[in-house]
């Protein structure tokens, strides 16, 4: 078992040993070091000049000699078209110096029935780490329906079913701009947070390739890993590559949960564990080097944001 994978380890869980007859996938090896800073950074041309960092301009913006609407825009870190929609403005956007510009109100999202701070970001394509920051909501994200989400200057709408403006809207619609990600499957088991705290990685493929096929949840050294759902421990060790202190959880409907990278494990395998149950203490195992918790939800061998289903 020391050589085995975590998707074929699950296979075996989920009696599914044919999904690893040949060339087992590798489990995710995701470097989460470069999460330590708290930040993310993203790719540019080299060839590029340096955007100028926008500004807070509050509620308005005086012309000054020279100004143009695009540069007082850019500025400001709204768009053109808003801006001079705002302010009545029509081609060829002239402007008197003194004239005072009113900056476009920032949009908001109400929340609907079955959304999630996820959803809503996956929608306009913003990070939900930034939605929360920019709203000062802290893990583990709970939000409730009809409250006002403050999106950033340029928001839009990532998916659509019809054309038109993709303006955040301020009032909720029912039949627009819904965003609709994978739903948990049917007869899925609920699932609670395994600990609270601010997630460092999320679910997916990375620009390098890589992927993850979990999240993972910072947390303090020593804290308590709870258990998402009923369950049983099907696996309780530390035999698989670059996972550490491992603990795997075989739900209802053929679910497993995996709990990784714990400084010590407090279940066997064989064991029946209740939701919330203390499982393990957080910690740094495996190819990690800050105290987190490394939580994927598979479906068989499968697996699937957790975000969709957790509660």
């Amino acid at each position: 078992m020391r050589r085995m994978s975590l998707i074929c380890l699950v296979a075996v869980v989920s009696a599914s040993l044919a999904a690893c007859a040949s060339n087992p996938r590798e489990p995710a090896r995701v470097d989460y070091r470069s999460f330590g800073n708290g930040g993310s950074s993203t790719s540019s041309s080299p060839s590029r000049t340096p955007r100028r960092a926008a500004v807070n301009c509050g509620s308005g913006y005086t012309v000054r000699t020279n100004d143009t609407l695009s540069e007082i825009a850019e500025r400001c870190g709204v768009s053109m078209s808003d801006l001079a929609s705002t302010n009545g403005l029509s081609a060829p956007y002239t402007l008197r110096v003194g004239q005072t510009i009113s900056m476009p109100r920032p949009p908001v999202h109400v929340v609907q029935r079955g959304e999630n701070l996820y959803r809503i970001g996956l929608r306009y394509g913003v990070p939900f780490q930034q939605l929360a920051s920019h709203n000062g909501i802290g893990a583990p994200y709970e939000i409730e329906v009809g409250q006002q989400i403050r999106l950033p200057n340029g928001a839009q709408v990532a998916s659509r079913q019809s054309g038109g403006s993709s303006r955040a809207s301020t009032t909720p619609s029912a039949n627009t701009d819904r965003y609709s990600p994978p739903p948990a499957e049917a007869g899925a088991p609920s699932f609670d947070w395994p600990i609270r705290g601010q997630v460092l990685s999320s679910f997916g493929r990375r620009p390098n390739g890589e992927r993850n096929d979990g999240i993972n949840i910072e947390a303090p050294s020593g804290a308590e890993v709870r258990a998402a759902a009923p369950g049983q421990v099907v696996y309780a060790g530390s035999e698989l590559a670059g996972y550490g202190q491992l603990v795997l959880l075989r739900h209802s409907g053929g679910y497993v949960t995996a709990y990784a990278h714990n400084s010590r494990l407090l279940v066997r395998e064989g064991d029946q564990v209740s939701r919330g149950q203390v499982i393990a203490q957080a910690g740094a195992t495996g190819t990690v080097d800050r105290p987190q918790v490394h939580f994927e939800i598979r479906s068989g061998v499968n697996p699937v944001d957790p975000m969709s289903y957790l509660r």
